[in-house]
């Protein structure tokens, strides 16, 4: 069903009104695959086809491992069932810091040619361009597209290192104001849960590197990849700091704005899941909305809320789920799960 005029403008108030309260931005795969990002898909595809070993246990192992990934297709359950000896989880950690680096790397170059072809900047943008100057992002993609944008928008951006060419990490130093630094035009704090491209650690220290092309010798990537790593690697710093911040971030909010982002993710879920519970309004925008995005948010009863997806495969229509309203409605011939879209819903 179409949606009327008056669902239709009741929708671009409530949207505005959300937006405008500075919401805190979750971005997930979603919002970097239309970049060239890989998704997990691709991801999973590449490693299966460009890793090998000469040692018969982990030749073994990543025989198991092919094996599940093209029964599910599902990178993140196939590296979950499965405890990584560590020559073969340290090659899934390279070869994916070594995809995503170079596919990073091949936007910023066309991205410092047109700063048009990121409409995130644009976004942020606008939501520094407030009396308090401030905004936070909480990721879980490793790639710096949140970076770029932040720096067309004029932000300093705080994410717990140093920027500088060998920064450290610190604990205290996102508890400075950085919002009125002279030749900014606000800050963007910038957490990112699952680590980044631009991370490193040696001897259980972290660095940031910034715009690597290659994995510095004797350093690991600090990359966070799908499994029961997970889990083990984010009790230390600095994940211990960045989850706690993030978390902070999702409570103060005075309302959430997802970009692409599938609600698959363990460390982002619990305090996000209970603060939209508790009435929070949340405005989601994906292709395609994830089975469980929908599950937390509509079968959860939440009631404050606008869910845009892709209304059919190559159409630009767009397919909104809410609480104002039972059951799907449809606004034709536009396409606000595009952030590009979007903007114009709320400026």
């Amino acid at each position: 069903m179409n949606m009327d005029e008056k669902k239709l403008e009741e929708l671009k108030k409530k949207v505005q009104d959300w937006t405008n309260q500075v919401p805190l931005i979750i971005l997930g795969s979603g919002a970097s695959i239309p970049c060239g990002i890989p998704s997990m898909a691709e991801l999973g595809e590449h490693l299966k086809n460009n890793i090998t070993f000469t040692k018969d246990e982990d030749k073994q192992q990543f025989e198991t491992f092919k094996t599940e990934f093209d029964k599910n297709k599902d990178l993140e359950t196939t590296l979950l069932n499965m405890q990584l000896r560590d020559a073969v989880l340290n090659e899934i950690v390279c070869k994916t810091w070594n995809l995503i680096n170079q596919k990073d790397i091949e936007f910023y170059e066309k991205f410092i040619q047109d700063n048009s072809i990121m409409p995130l900047s644009e976004l942020i943008t606008y939501l520094i361009n407030t009396t308090q100057r401030k905004l936070a992002i909480v990721t879980t993609n490793y790639d710096r597209l949140a970076e770029y944008a932040a720096s067309i928008a004029n932000a300093f951006i705080c994410n717990g290192f140093a920027q500088t060419y060998f920064g450290n990490f610190s604990t205290s130093i996102h508890k400075n104001d950085f919002s009125k630094t002279n030749g900014f035009a606000g800050q963007v704090n910038l957490w990112k849960v699952h680590g980044s491209l631009d991370w490193f650690n040696r001897n259980n220290i972290d660095f940031n590197f910034p715009m690597s092309k290659n994995i510095p010798q004797n350093y690991n990537p600090s990359i966070v990849t799908p499994g029961s790593t997970k889990y083990s690697m984010t009790h230390f710093e600095p994940y211990r700091t960045i989850f706690a911040e993030a978390d902070a971030a999702i409570l103060n909010a005075p309302s959430i704005l997802c970009i692409g982002y599938g609600f698959n993710d363990i460390h982002v879920q619990p305090k996000l899941i209970t603060q939209i519970k508790n009435g929070k309004p949340i405005i989601v925008i994906a292709k395609k909305l994830t089975v469980k995005a929908k599950e937390a948010i509509i079968n959860n009863n939440c009631n404050n809320y606008y869910l845009f997806e892709q209304a059919n495969e190559n159409d630009n229509n767009t397919r909104v789920y809410s609480s104002a309203f039972k059951g799907e409605q449809i606004i034709p011939s536009v396409s606000y799960w595009k952030l590009n879209e979007y903007l114009k819903l709320i400026k």
